[in-house]
């Protein structure tokens, strides 16, 4: 076993091993982009080789996104069928919120949407859009400083919502928030749940159907080591038989190799939330990563990261650093936002670490470090140290 890797349970040193770009960073910007793997390599360069020798390859490629499909399905405890591909989140939550303003009743009489001032742009956005159809978006208000959680979106669900949209963790402070609390609530009262697992699938067990989610979306470019330009959406059977999107395309149609244009019928699968011709090279991508995490092991990675948490929590206190979000390891997910006082400050830190040899990622005041199950201890209290030096050279 390599030096670099002791203290590492197999599975977990085997995934190090398969990221060569560790032996020459310390990576901790996985809440952002992952770093690219030697299995994810292997399949882009699979994908280049049929285009090269084939050309065009249309049935293996569809072939590719739907086993990349699978894999994410097996990856919540789901069935394929219960999954749909788009290119973003941003993308699949504007086809669900196509398929609810376009109900003349709303969801069950009702229009109200329930989200937070910490949900990810991308989603907030496609609720706010509601807006123009009638409906009513109130949100949680709480700041980066603050730990979102399961109660305080309970306590927002009454007999008028509609949705209540929530991220797994969030994306600015690593908050890791409980759905079942939330799931409770919203089904006494006939209210859809739609989780924003981005930010968690990949470092976590996840069983959607056990959850009782309505629906839940990631992307691969983060803790699934693909890359940007491909999501996915797990809807519940019962609800997606109520929904049709209309934000469409071909792919989201019983036939789409029927080539009709006056057609608008919609399978019984998730595939009826599929736009216009899938995301072929991304789903090379996604499919060799989300295998890698799954080989890994997500209770694996969990335990690792919540170490790395405790890890971080214990040295930031150390140098005086401030933690935005929670300061507990079993509160977060992998990400801990060390407090730089403001974006500008936050963005040069992260500037200054790169050129140190540290990635990490700055989102508003925070710069944040967040690790995966190959990370080492000493590279998270490196990293912390390398933190606490370029806030006080911003200072002197």
């Amino acid at each position: 076993m390599r030096a670099d890797t002791i203290g590492l349970a197999p599975p977990l040193a085997a995934f190090r091993a398969a990221c060569p770009l560790l032996d020459r960073v310390v990576y901790l910007a996985n809440c952002s982009q992952a770093p690219l793997s030697l299995p994810v390599r292997e399949a882009l360069g699979r994908w280049q080789a049929s285009w090269s020798e084939l050309g065009m390859h249309w049935a293996g490629w569809v072939e590719e996104v739907d086993t990349a499909r699978a894999a994410f399905a097996a990856l919540i405890g789901a069935s394929a069928e219960d999954v749909a591909v788009g290119t973003s989140v941003s993308q699949l939550t504007s086809s669900v919120a196509s398929a609810l303003v376009s109900r003349p009743d709303g969801w069950n009489g009702r229009t109200r949407i329930v989200s937070s001032t910490l949900e990810f742009p991308g989603v907030g956005q496609a609720w706010e859009a509601t807006s123009r159809f009638g409906w009513r978006v109130e949100r949680v208000d709480v700041t980066v400083e603050d730990a979102l959680t399961a109660d305080h979106l309970v306590k927002m669900v009454d007999d008028s919502t509609a949705v209540v949209s929530f991220p797994h963790v969030v994306y600015a402070n690593g908050a890791l928030v409980d759905p079942r609390p939330v799931v409770d609530a919203a089904r006494a009262r006939g209210t859809l749940v739609f989780l924003d697992a981005y930010q968690s699938v990949g470092t976590m067990p996840i069983d959607a159907p056990a959850l009782g989610v309505d629906m839940l979306a990631a992307g691969t470019l983060k803790y699934l080591m693909g890359t940007a330009g491909i999501a996915f959406l797990y809807v519940r059977p019962e609800v997606r038989e109520r929904l049709e999107p209309t934000v469409t395309g071909w792919f989201g149609r019983v036939d789409p190799f029927a080539f009709d244009p006056t057609a608008l019928d919609y399978p019984r699968a998730a595939s009826r939330f599929d736009l216009g011709t899938p995301p072929i090279v991304n789903a090379f991508a996604a499919r060799a990563g989300i295998e890698l995490i799954a080989a890994t092991g997500p209770a694996a990675i969990r335990a690792r990261v919540e170490r790395l948490s405790q890890v971080a929590l214990t040295c930031a206190d150390r140098l005086g650093l401030r933690v935005l979000g929670p300061t507990t390891a079993e509160a977060k997910g992998p990400t801990t936002a060390i407090d730089c006082g403001s974006s500008e400050r936050a963005w040069a830190v992260e500037g200054r670490l790169r050129d140190r040899g540290v990635v990490t990622s700055a989102r508003g005041r925070g710069v944040r470090l967040a690790p995966h199950g190959f990370t080492l201890d000493g590279e998270v209290e490196h990293a912390l140290e390398e933190t606490a030096g370029a806030l006080a050279a911003l200072d002197r």
